[in-house]
């Protein structure tokens, strides 16, 4: 996204960046990474008012877990400043995404009532499902502006990541009920376990579509060497109308369709 979507509100930019300082903990293993004097951006969602976060930690994810979904709810935990400490529950999981050893999960952050965290997975050689990436954004109506990707919201919040070390990047949108992302990828191959349906996108792409154990419907589909792929809790139909506003991967703007 260019420049406005690149760079939202100072505070919202603040959840992108304090986890890409600690990239480098997060690769060991997911041991544990702290993160310190979180602050919700503009206004204190309900949940929050009177309980305010103190830091979030990255655990380490527990043995025998099958699943990055069943992962989370074990590594995220969240400590407010009265002492009290949250994890997520089984149904706060909105979606996961998975695509050979590599996932994408959203889930409600136990942080706040429109809180989101996003989850960037990847299973490892010890047989581990691992953290590579985190985003935590609040569900709003900072932006209004879609330049010219076909979002299923009018009003959202903003934020993307970059992994320069996995050449992975990651766009989210979200208001109080909906969550969409992007995801870029080096293109390696992968086993789909499910029998997706095939259709032909705008930009001349072949598509794949499937559905999650949660039934949220996700897309992906290759370009140059990349795999695109296109997740959240909306309808099948948005999902395939936003896959369609996306240009090339190529493009400088992506995954903004405007040029001007």
């Amino acid at each position: 996204m260019r420049f406005k979507l690149l760079t939202p509100i100072l505070l919202l930019i603040l959840f992108g960046f304090l986890l890409g300082c600690q990239d480098d903990k997060l690769k060991d293993q997911n041991k544990e990474t702290v993160l310190e004097d979180t602050k919700i951006p503009n206004k204190e969602s309900k949940a929050t008012k009177d309980k305010k976060v103190k830091w979030v930690k990255v655990l380490e994810s527990p043995k025998n877990i099958s699943s990055p979904s069943e992962a989370v709810i074990h590594q995220y935990e969240v400590t407010f400043k009265d002492g009290k400490k949250e994890f997520p529950k089984k149904d706060s999981v909105i979606f996961e995404t998975t695509l050979g050893g590599s996932s994408i999960v959203a889930i409600h952050s136990p942080e706040g009532e429109n809180n989101y965290a996003i989850f960037l997975y990847e299973y490892n050689s010890s047989n581990k499902w691992i953290i590579k990436g985190l985003l935590r954004l609040l569900g709003g109506k900072g932006f209004t502006d879609k330049e010219g990707l076909d979002l299923p919201m009018n009003k959202f919040n903003a934020l993307n990541l970059t992994i320069s070390e996995k050449n992975k990047k990651i766009w989210t949108f979200a208001d109080e009920k909906e969550i969409v992302t992007i995801t870029v990828s080096n293109r390696v191959p992968f086993v789909e376990h499910s029998d997706p349906k095939k259709i032909s996108l705008s930009n001349g792409n072949e598509a794949y579509i499937s559905k999650d154990h949660l039934k949220n419907s996700y897309l992906y589909y290759f370009d140059t060497g990349k795999t695109i792929v296109v997740s959240g809790n909306v309808s099948e139909q948005n999902i395939i109308n936003l896959a369609n506003s996306l240009p090339s991967v190529n493009s400088a703007f992506f995954p903004s369709p405007e040029v001007d």
